[in-house]
């Protein structure tokens, strides 16, 4: 049984280098893309100075990419994602003859699923990913306490540590994207129904509809100037 676990251990460490890659090539694709959502916003706002009448919130600089923090969320769980697929894949095959670990399988992929998809609303500034983000978070500190607690009570030994690695990777994953949710949630907001549409527009066609309402204003006023009456 221990040698069974020791390779298990070592079929589960290889595989935490294979995802990098493919986690880090999805990241970059899916950054890229859709950067220029937050192109423009105007970053969070910084305070300075003390006192009640020297203190002030100054906005330092606009956007040109997401946030570090919202960057850093988002690696995080393309790269966990991936990294609990494969392990839980692996896991199922190796152990499924020993053990019946059918049902965490399946939970540790959901969860693993919805940490990627928890990534991409991050990249993407999906309006509801602050919620989403909470959730994925709640679930998978969840899920992380519920493997640590069998690995003690049923695995013994041999799967009480690995279960403590993952389960204390797992949970600073978990309060990463929750702490990026949390500091950068209005950036996720979405517009208002009093914003102007130009905000809602792309810029020329917003240009081009101001440029036809200023020419329409400006032959509003010629008109009345003209006109007999005035």
């Amino acid at each position: 049984m221990a040698a069974a676990v020791s390779l298990l251990l070592i079929a589960v460490a290889l595989t935490a280098f294979l995802p990098i890659t493919v986690s880090v090539f999805a990241y970059a694709f899916v950054e890229v893309r859709h950067r220029r959502a937050w192109a423009g916003l105007a970053s969070p706002a910084v305070r300075v100075g003390h006192g009640p009448y020297r203190a002030a919130l100054v906005v330092p600089s606009r956007l040109l990419r997401a946030p570090l923090l919202v960057r850093a969320a988002a690696l995080g769980c393309f790269y966990w994602s991936w990294f609990c697929v494969v392990a839980w894949v692996t896991v199922g095959v190796a152990a499924s003859d020993r053990l019946p670990i059918e049902p965490l399988v399946v939970m540790g992929i959901v969860v693993a699923i919805c940490v990627g998809r928890a990534g991409i609303g991050l990249l993407r500034r999906d309006a509801g990913v602050v919620a989403f983000g909470r959730r994925v978070a709640v679930v998978t500190a969840a899920h992380a306490t519920l493997l640590v607690v069998l690995g003690f009570l049923v695995g013994g030994c041999d799967w009480s540590a690995p279960a403590a690695v993952f389960g204390v990777v797992s949970l600073g994953q978990a309060a990463l994207l929750a702490l990026a949710v949390r500091d950068h949630a209005p950036l996720f907001a979405r517009p208002s129904d009093d914003e102007p549409v130009g905000h809602l527009l792309p810029a020329w066609l917003a240009r081009m509809l101001a440029r036809q309402a200023q020419r329409r204003a400006n032959f509003l006023v010629n008109a009345s100037h003209t006109s007999p009456g005035a």
